[in-house]
């Protein structure tokens, strides 16, 4: 019977003495400094110490692990790594968060091809999102500059947008994808809609008795629809799925419901005998229907009668007497033609016409008198003989255009006058210049010629000493 090992002694060797030997393989030796064991293979100096359990005789010591280039594989890290940037964390070897802080979003460079730390107050220089981005702030935004997302330029949006709020802003435009608001929108301004405006639901209301236009191809005139100023109910109309058929109208069944219907015998606007246009509109024929018009209509409370640019294009034959007294004037007849024998009550009877009127009709008194009185002013062509003056005669009228009666020097060309044929006892009170030759059919011995000839005779013996 073999008696049991209890104890192992080994031979102790300071940690100097055992960095010199190789000792032989499988040789063991306890090294009291380090409190471990040493085991050689006859190779390598100092041998190999053993790993202790608190892994105190680590490269690195204790706090500080060196795994120096070996590769470290583990299922999950357990404990603080400080610093891991010249590592090679397999698929992470591309991220780089050096110097991130708290509350910072981590965001890919392209052109770096690393993942960054980013910062929300800082700016971010594009990349794309695959994942829908949950912005968690509930921020309530009342400006452009306020906000849980605020974009300081444009957006480009290529879908759908649904917005549970409000929207507020100058103006929307959106080009392609549509906008689907699930919420209450309010327009101040005008809504202008390019290619046209859907409503799958609910009404379209037009308030404050608004109109409803329909404009021409050229957007300068509208026909325009709008409900009464004031209804104690409402009223709706529903209208027939079809056309109707030509000079079929439309009627209701007392209960909003409109259909075709053709209109016969006694029936006008509406059918069931009810008379068209405005209340007073005079009623005619109009396709075998009742119609009327608001430029022919007849007021039962003033008793008066209106048409309103009528044209009559055949005679219009009155039997008896034709008063307007009762109505007034009869204004704005381009033409009116009367029959021989036709009474008129009352006619113009001014017989000096002062008032130059169109539409006044003079009577023949008064007409013959203005004439008889015009007459009388003429002059007997063959004997005119004048008592008074008469004014408003000129010489053109009575053939002396070249007869002037004015003053030489108000003629036309007065200060060129060369020829004035014989004058008579002419006085002038000027000085007369002439300058040319004054031809004197005698002598010039009487007295008016004497400062003539003294003139001429000392101009003469002025020559004379000078030629001597």
């Amino acid at each position: 019977m073999s008696t049991p090992i209890r104890s192992l002694r080994l031979l102790p060797k300071s940690g100097a003495e055992l960095d010199k030997i190789t000792g032989n393989r499988g040789e063991i030796f306890f090294d009291p400094n380090d409190t471990t064991i040493r085991v050689f293979d006859s190779f390598v100096k100092g041998g190999h110490a053993l790993l202790k359990a608190d892994l105190s005789n680590i490269a690195g010591g204790s706090t500080n692990v060196d795994f120096g280039t070996r590769t470290v594989e583990s299922a999950g890290f357990i404990g603080t790594i400080s610093d891991i940037s010249n590592h090679n964390l397999n698929d992470l070897g591309n991220v780089e968060v050096t110097g991130a802080t708290d509350g910072q979003l981590l965001y890919y460079n392209g052109v770096e091809a690393k993942w960054k730390a980013f910062s929300l107050t800082g700016n971010f220089n594009g990349g794309s999102i695959s994942n829908p981005l949950s912005i968690v702030n509930s921020t309530a935004s009342t400006t452009t500059g306020t906000g849980a997302l605020i974009i300081s330029g444009g957006a480009g949006i290529g879908g759908t947008i649904h917005v549970g709020g409000a929207i507020y802003g100058n103006s929307l435009s959106i080009t392609t994808g549509g906008a689907s608001i699930t919420g209450n929108s309010t327009v101040t301004g005008s809504l202008t809609a390019t290619t046209g405006l859907t409503v799958n639901t609910g009404p379209v209301a037009i308030k404050g008795n608004n109109r409803l236009r329909l404009y021409d191809t050229d957007n300068t005139n509208f026909v325009g629809l709008k409900s009464p100023a004031n209804l104690t109910a409402d009223v709706t109309y529903q209208l027939p799925g079809t056309d109707g058929s030509s000079g079929q109208a439309l009627i209701t069944n007392g209960l909003g419901t409109l259909s075709w219907a053709s209109i016969s015998g006694g029936g006008g606007g509406g059918g069931g005998g009810t008379p068209g246009g405005i209340v007073g509109s005079v009623q005619f024929n109009s396709g075998t229907a009742f119609s009327g018009n608001e430029a022919f209509s007849y007021d039962t409370g003033t008793d008066t009668l209106q048409i309103l640019n009528a044209t009559v294009t055949t005679l219009l034959s009155v039997d008896g007497t034709l008063d307007g007294t009762s109505t007034g004037s009869i204004t704005n007849f381009v033409d009116i033609t009367l029959n021989v024998g036709s009474t008129i009550d009352e006619f113009s009877t001014d017989e000096t016409l002062a008032g130059n009127s169109d539409s006044a009709v003079p009577t023949e008194a008064a007409v013959k008198t203005y004439v008889d009185t015009g007459l009388n002013l003429k002059a007997d062509a063959s004997n005119p003989t004048f008592t008074g003056i008469v004014n408003g005669i000129t010489k053109d009228m009575i053939g002396l255009t070249n007869v002037e009666d004015t003053a030489i020097s108000t003629w036309a060309g007065s200060s060129n006058i060369t020829t004035v044929g014989t004058l008579t006892n002419l006085t002038v009170s000027g000085t007369v210049t002439a300058n040319s030759n004054v031809a004197i059919a005698t002598a010039p011995t009487s007295n008016t010629h004497a400062t003539n000839k003294r003139y001429v005779d000392s101009k003469a013996i002025a020559m004379s000493i000078a030629l001597g």
